[in-house]
């Protein structure tokens, strides 16, 4: 943004100097800019950032230098000659397709000249996005010289056309040798894209071959300000016309679209072996650039493509040549085409402001120069201004009038339609529940209205240029202002909320994307032939400023009375006297339940970790505790939550996905120890435990600490899309990472806590404690802005693991810090020997174990592993001190909590108290069956003390193997997959995964018991599931 505002200033100086001066101090000034521009270009050339694959961004002449003193120089040297080199045949043969074209309207330029300004164009493109710089100058030229503004604008977009029917082209050429980087998808992917393309290139060349198409469209559609722009619509009509017999003019630009595209692909090969990638193959390479080009052509938000190329070429060339080599061989074709460019500069500065080309024939005649410049300012001819003053077609209004007039109208139709997005999906998130809030109902129309509002006063402003009157301004202008502001944010948050919400982040068939697209396409094509009509009749009068504002004044108003009416606030403390303790509680102990997020059991000093003394964490496990062999049932927090909470497998209780809610029919630890007598508090900072999702069932007062929300959001608000863009953009922004805006830390929560234990201290509590402090982001101790967070970077490089585990492991520390303080709370309160503490963590965290990072998409040790420790109530231990080796699952902890109150434990519950002998435990609790549904991995398996057995669906998007069995007692990381050698084992767990999965889904929620087939009914009798008659 900043080199787009520096190059606008510099534009301004050149046009004020051009205005204002005179010679020779207008030739000095331009030389001082020239000179400014110059250094700019040669600087952003050499210090062009590179975002490398672990998210680190290094510039472009480090780059280079660190690849030369690690490969040998002569062969870095030697193909980077030969990249410039096919690369200056393809820039050769963009000139030739030019000049040619520029031929097709009967203007005729020399080559020579055409190169010289051709190099300025690709110069000052290092500066401006994608194409637009070379696209630009080339258009100024040719108009400055021919007078033929209209005729060379429809030369550049036709030149544009057959560009993009190049890359395509390029594509379908390289695409049987080099589709296989798409690895098992290579099918799939030529099955949608080969017709897709075929389809596109067809559909161009027709337009090329039949102009009359493209004539007719023009002189039929309807067109903002018709009638006094007939003269000029006409000159486009013949313009594009101008082709209607030169075909073969037509296929000579379209073979040299090819050789651009084709060279500019085939350069990255000779750049990936400048860097020493010996795996690159020609086909491969040129088939991913081809689609990496596509996506650097048609992007418009970085300048001459930075960013994107290098982040296209890694995600497609990755697999192929590598990761850093795929990154590192775009930045230096950037360079290796750009260099070539900088040549630019020096036909900038050799040619005088004087400059004419030796000649510039229009219809065959050579032209006045002065009088084309004239002509290209103009637009429109002599004859035509005659023929539109002799018309009876009324003057324009004056611009100040258009300019507010449009404008006024434009900012209503953006506060209608962006009140409409907002209230559509405020109402889509209560679907979901909202959660202690109802903000959403006022804040989103809010949100929305004001956003779009403001794009759609800039559109009216900027449509105000043309000659419309004001009844056509109150028609076409709201039309427009919903097609450019509320078509596109229906579309794209519709496909984004179907994407996530229906097909759990996995793209949607492509007939549902299809359809749509055909919805959208359908409104957007009544807005605008029926909208200009009916918008400048009564209809429209909703759009003007006035009604706009008044009708968002009735929705927030309305929004507002029923956000404050429509959800009980579950987060108010309850009352501060609690009466006496009831007498059957007497003699029973407090009870607190731990939950640490992100917690791997083998980094605890009681597990024998040595990364971080945890002797906090660890002390529940001292004199009154015991210590056991826990694990998940899934490896994200609201299915591994829930399992806890509710003693329920996930297929059980249903909550595996993200929008999914737990059901009012299932039974709660909580609920079961608030109808006992207890006084339930819950305290949690992760939005998966949020009321939205049910998790505050047979709570008294249960506490969601949101994060610090930006712009006066609350929970239900932050569901929003637009909110969600937002508080990207202002982290991008703001630098450096708070703590705060993802979760509240440890301390925030024992503050919360300490008040909790001051209120109810001479009562019977049941405390839920939910510490996020391990979750990512991972935060530098103590805190200094740096940390790593998943949301913006996925995919770190492996190389990464190391410094992200120190972080980790930092947060561990404080973490085992903050509990000391909780420890230390309840002793000075006189509570801790009469208080159960059970402490267990959701799921556990990847770096690099397996290949892969965080969490849920993998049902490993490093993930399914958890710890579970419990403090008895003094002198009442309730198993042994060491109890590891049996495997103990989440679902367990509920029924122990529940034993130890007195209470009864429920039937529908699925775990085992865990004072109860291993030997004694039922079949089914003897082993720990994990299942997953999560970003298009559907996972399960089965951990026993001896064996691991692990499926995965066909073509998972983590790439893990569809049956994986390990030796746990020979291999506890899990490193050999040992399935082949033992094929009866791997039957065996696999029949067991199958059974627990079956009897989970025979008690899912509701109590609705699923119809199972009688070999389903056999299996599970034969595995001592249940009771069946002989």
């Amino acid at each position: 943004m900043n080199i787009l505002l520096e190059i606008l200033a510099v534009g301004i100086l050149f046009v004020l100097t051009a205005r204002l001066l005179s010679d020779p101090w207008k030739g000095r000034v331009f030389n001082v800019l020239k000179a400014w521009l110059t250094v700019r270009a040669f600087w952003l050339l050499l210090a062009h950032p590179v975002t490398m694959e672990d998210g680190s961004k290094v510039v472009a002449a480090r780059l280079v230098m660190d690849t030369l003193s690690s490969i040998d120089a002569t062969t870095f040297w030697t193909f980077c000659l030969l990249a410039a080199g096919v690369k200056f045949v393809g820039i050769l043969a963009s000139m030739y397709r030019w000049t040619i074209l520029l031929r097709g309207q009967s203007i005729v330029l020399p080559f020579r000249h055409i190169f010289g300004s051709f190099l300025i164009g690709r110069f000052i493109g290092t500066f401006l996005p994608s194409t637009a710089g070379l696209d630009g100058y080339k258009l100024y030229d040719a108009a400055r010289f021919s007078g033929k503004t209209v005729e060379v604008t429809a030369t550049t977009a036709l030149e544009k056309v057959i560009g993009v029917s190049g890359i395509f082209l390029t594509f379908l050429v390289s695409a049987p040798f080099g589709i296989k980087i798409f690895g098992e998808n290579a099918t799939l992917v030529a099955a949608i894209a080969i017709p897709l393309s075929l389809g596109i290139i067809g559909g161009l060349m027709t337009v090329l071959f039949f102009p009359g198409l493209v004539q007719w469209v023009l002189e039929n559609s309807p067109i903002p300000g018709k009638a006094r722009l007939e003269g000029l619509l006409l000159r486009i009509s013949h313009s594009a016309a101008a082709y209607r017999n030169k075909k073969g003019l037509v296929l000579q630009a379209f073979g040299l679209s090819f050789v651009v595209h084709f060279t500019t692909a085939a350069m990255y090969f000779f750049t990936a072996l400048a860097i020493g990638a010996s795996a690159a193959e020609f086909w491969p390479v040129v088939f991913g650039s081809s689609i990496q080009i596509l996506a650097t052509v048609i992007s418009p938000f970085t300048i001459a493509g930075e960013g994107i190329r290098e982040a296209a070429q890694y995600l497609l060339l990755k697999n192929i040549i590598g990761p850093a080599a795929s990154i590192v061989s775009a930045a230096l074709g950037f360079w290796a085409a750009e260099a070539l460019t900088l040549a630019g500069g020096i036909f900038w500065w050799i040619r005088p402001v004087s400059y004419r080309p030796a000649f510039c024939l229009v219809n065959g005649q050579q032209v006045d120069y002065e009088a084309a410049a004239k002509a290209a300012m103009a637009l429109e001819t002599e004859e035509e201004r005659e023929r539109r003053h002799a018309a009876p077609v009324s003057e324009a209004p004056p611009l100040l009038a258009r300019v507010t007039t449009s404008g006024g109208v434009g900012m209503g139709a953006g506060i209608v339609g962006g009140l409409l997005i907002g209230i559509i999906e405020a109402l889509v998130i209560a679907q979901g529940g909202f959660g202690g809030d109802a903000q959403v109902l006022w804040y989103g129309p809010l949100g929305y209205a004001l956003v779009l509002g403001a794009m759609g006063l800039a559109g009216g402003i900027a449509l105000s240029i043309l000659p419309m009157d004001l009844d056509e301004i109150r028609g076409w202008t709201p039309s427009l202002a919903l097609i450019a502001t509320f078509v596109p944010f229906a579309l794209a948050i519709t496909v984004f909320r179907v994407r996530r919400d229906l097909y759990d982040e996995q793209m949607p068939p492509i007939e549902v994307l299809l359809g749509i697209l055909a919805v959208t396409g359908v409104v957007g094509l009544l807005l605008f032939f029926l909208g200009p009509r009916s918008f400048g009749g009564a209809a429209g009068r909703i759009f003007r400023p006035v009604p706009a504002l008044m009708l968002a004044a009735v929705v927030l108003a309305a929004g507002g009375i029923a956000s404050s009416t429509l959800v009980h606030d579950t987060a108010a403390p309850a009352t501060a006297g609690v009466g006496p303790v009831p007498a059957r509680l007497s003699q029973e102990p407090n009870l607190i339940l731990v939950m640490v997020d992100t917690l791997r059991a083998d980094h605890l000093s009681c597990y024998g970790s040595q990364h971080v003394p945890t002797p906090n964490l660890c002390e529940l496990a001292g004199d009154d505790g015991s210590i056991f062999d826990g694990f998940a049932h899934a490896s994200w927090t609201k299915p591994s939550a829930a399992s806890l909470l509710t003693s329920l497998l996930p297929t059980s209780h249903g909550a595996m996905s993200k929008l999914a809610a737990l059901s009012e029919d299932i039974t709660f630890v909580s609920e079961v120890l608030q109808d006992h007598g207890y006084t339930t508090g819950g305290i949690v900072s992760n939005i998966n435990l949020a009321p939205s999702f049910g998790f505050d069932q047979g709570y008294d007062e249960y506490h969601y600490l949101a994060p610090d929300y930006i712009a006066g959001a609350d929970e239900s608000s932050s569901k929003l899309i637009l909110y969600q863009i937002g508080r990207r953009l202002v982290f991008k922004f703001r630098g450096g990472i708070r703590v705060n805006d993802f979760y509240q830390p440890a301390q925030r929560v024992n503050e919360v806590a300490f008040d909790f234990l001051e209120r109810h201290k001479d009562a019977r509590f049941f405390l839920l404690l939910h510490y996020m402090d391990p979750h990512d982001p991972y935060m530098e101790r103590p805190l200094t802005g740096k940390g790593i967070a998943r949301a913006s970077n996925q995919h770190p490089n492996a190389s990464a693991a190391l410094e992200m585990h120190e972080l980790y492991v930092g947060e561990i520390g404080y973490l085992d810090l903050q509990f000391g303080r909780f420890l230390k709370k309840l002793r000075d309160l006189g509570i801790y020997d009469d208080t159960v503490i059970a402490l267990v963590s959701d799921h556990g965290e990847e770096f690099q174990d397996h290949g892969g990072w965080w969490h849920g998409l993998t049902l490993y040790e490093e993930q399914m592993r958890v710890p579970m420790l419990v403090k008895w109530k003094k002198g009442e231990r309730g198993a042994p001190r060491d109890a590891r080796g049996p495997v103990r699952g989440l679902i367990d902890i509920a029924p122990t909590l529940i034993a130890q109150s007195g209470a009864q434990i429920p039937a529908a519950m699925q775990g085992v108290d865990l004072t109860v002998a291993p030997d004694a435990r039922p079949k089914p609790n003897k082993v720990v069956f994990a299942e997953e549904d999560h970003e298009g991995n559907v996972l399960r398996a089965v951990r026993t003390e001896t064996w691991k057995y692990i499926e995965a669906n066909q073509g998972n998007p983590r790439g893990v193997p569809t049956r994986e069995l390990f030796k746990i007692v020979d291999d506890p990381i899990e490193m050999s997959n040992v399935i082949d050698e033992n094929t009866y084992m791997a039957s065996t767990l696999e029949e067991e995964a199958e059974a627990q999965q079956q009897l989970a889904l025979s008690k899912s929620v509701g109590g609705k018991e699923a119809r199972l087939s009688e070999a389903e009914l056999e299996a599970l009798c034969a595995l001592g599931y249940m009771e069946c008659e002989e």
